[in-house]
């Protein structure tokens, strides 16, 4: 008698295997943080500097960006991995461009490749260690890397057999890989070359970006449009996230945090400035706040954890110092209203969401 439920099985599998839909990846990773890095091109600000800032923070990051997940060999603890990006502020942040560097997904590709292909699913200690150092060590090949190309004053260019060439060498040096198939070492190379190529173009990209912006003297400091686009960032993440596997997000503004874009009249309560100049009281302007996040209907989820740090909030050279604690309150009652529980400011972008 035909076992209906067999035949239904083995007809998904070769219609899965027919249309190349990939299999479930494995997940070693319950928890991970997006970054998201928003810098001011607004005339008041000093986009180029926050830029060379940024940039050199993004790159301290890298080393520990993919993340290290909990098993025995690995000597470094446990970290989730980070998935940086980078987009502007500008006249119309919403429909600004956001530059991924790297993501969750190349964490779980070049570990999925270093624990299933490397170390055939449940690898010992002793060979996870080897291949760790092979990949992520002093002398790893991910490391080398990205120290050639990326860690100088500027970044390479460089070609995918180029990279991949220099890593299969790289590799042949190493405790483990040398000893494995030249297959096996070519597709270690060209995975990690995969990552190591979306970062360096990331940040080429943000250099060309962050060079040739140009305001022309116009209302250049859309910062509720790029709290809204992060907002839509964090609904996306909310339909992933669950109890078990949070999602997280750190939203870091580079910003005099005086919002302005074209078309806005001087006498708007999204006209920061002029509003925080009228407000009689720190209340007054916190309620001010307030109302331009309803207005823009901006609500972050409640199921992804959320936290936002600002850098250079009042820096601008033309803003009365007085008049710093009403701006403060003013953003206090925005962040409250836009459901964002854990907000602050940062000295400097290095130490931002870390």
């Amino acid at each position: 008698m035909l076992d209906l439920k067999k035949l239904m099985t083995a007809v998904t599998i070769l219609v899965l295997s027919l249309t190349g839909m990939p299999q479930a990846q494995a997940a070693y990773f319950t928890s991970s943080e997006k970054v998201i890095y928003f810098l001011d091109v607004s005339n008041s600000s000093d986009s180029q500097k926050l830029w060379t800032l940024l940039r050199a923070s993004l790159l301290e990051k890298i080393d520990v960006a993919l993340g290290f997940p909990k098993f025995k060999g690995i000597a470094e603890p446990f970290t989730p991995p980070t998935d940086l990006s980078i987009s502007l502020i500008n006249d119309n942040s919403q429909s600004a461009q956001i530059i991924e560097i790297l993501s969750v997904r190349d964490a779980e590709l070049i570990w999925e490749f270093i624990i299933k292909k490397v170390g055939g699913t449940n690898p010992t200690p002793a060979r996870l260690k080897a291949t760790y150092e092979d990949f992520f060590g002093a002398k790893g090949t991910y490391s080398v890397l990205v120290r050639e190309y990326a860690l100088g004053d500027e970044v390479k260019s460089v070609s995918a057999s180029q990279c991949q060439k220099r890593a299969e060498d790289q590799f042949k040096m190493g405790n483990f890989m040398k000893n494995v198939s030249k297959e096996l070492r070519a597709e270690a190379a060209k995975d990690t070359c995969s990552i190591v190529l979306k970062l360096i173009n990331g940040i080429k990209s943000a250099d060309k970006l962050f060079e040739n912006y140009n305001c022309d003297n116009k209302a250049c400091s859309d910062v509720v449009g790029a709290v809204k686009r992060s907002a839509a960032v964090a609904a996306d993440l909310a339909r992933k996230s669950t109890p078990k596997s949070p999602q997280k997000l750190c939203i870091a503004i580079a910003s005099d945090m005086l919002n302005a874009y074209p078309g806005m009249t001087a006498n708007s309560v999204w006209n920061t400035g002029n509003a925080v100049k009228k407000s009689a009281t720190t209340a007054a302007a916190e309620s001010l706040g307030r109302q331009v996040a309803e207005e823009a209907s901006i609500k972050f989820s409640q199921r992804v954890q959320l936290r936002v740090e600002v850098i250079g909030q009042g820096a601008s050279s033309g803003f009365p110092r007085e008049l710093t604690a009403k701006l403060d309150s003013y953003w206090r009652g925005f962040w409250t209203a836009a459901g964002i529980k854990t907000s602050g400011q940062k000295a400097s972008l290095d130490q931002a969401c870390k």
